[in-house]
């Protein structure tokens, strides 16, 4: 669905590096075979549980699930061993990125949206809706933001901007299709046709 770079501390410290990478499937297309020990945490901010599955011999992490998105498993991209996988096109949690560390071309930051999240988390989705405006204007590639706007304009009551928003985020990334099935940010609008068509 797409390959991601983590800079979270929580990232730095499972990996030992300054960074993690990992691909991201439906979990219909994983098959799952041998031995495998768990450990969970919660994301950087103390919010959603991370399971971890883990080698009981060499402890390397060979897959993870996010409570937030259960149709998906994500595989660390150096557990391929494939210099030739193809690069991260997302980069999140900017605000803990090493400064020496250099994203791929074209690869996608939530950095525009950490100017806002303080906001979100405090519960004012309307301002964060008004700012996002201009943010997307200037982003409009930007999938993340596109859809964390969106998520605070349907907690607005901005319906019809909510779902503008949704389908171009899904556009250009199909992975926050399933996100948004299951993200209670979108219950204001999950009864209109138009959210239900862009989840399906």
């Amino acid at each position: 669905m797409r390959i991601s770079m983590c800079h979270c501390l929580a990232c730095q410290r499972r990996t030992g590096s300054a960074f993690a990478i990992q691909a991201r499937f439906p979990s219909d297309r994983v098959h799952v075979a041998g031995r495998f020990s768990d450990y969970v945490r919660p994301s950087d901010e103390g919010g959603e549980e991370r399971m971890f599955h883990f080698c009981p011999d060499c402890g390397g992490t060979v897959f993870y699930t996010t409570a937030d998105a259960p149709d998906l498993i994500a595989v660390p991209v150096g557990a391929f061993a494939d210099p030739s996988f193809p690069p991260p096109t997302v980069s999140v949690y900017e605000s803990r990125r090493h400064p020496w560390v250099a994203l791929p071309p074209g690869a996608e930051t939530d950095e525009a949206w950490a100017s806002l999240r303080t906001l979100y988390e405090a519960g004012e989705y309307a301002e964060v809706a008004n700012r996002g405006r201009a943010l997307v204007e200037a982003h409009p590639e930007n999938a993340q933001l596109l859809y964390n706007v969106a998520c605070c304009e349907s907690l607005a009551g901005r319906t019809a901007d909510a779902l503008d928003h949704l389908r171009r985020a899904i556009e250009r990334s199909d992975e926050l299709r399933s996100l948004a099935g299951e993200d209670s940010d979108f219950d204001p609008i999950r009864d209109e046709p138009a959210f239900r068509e862009l989840v399906s």
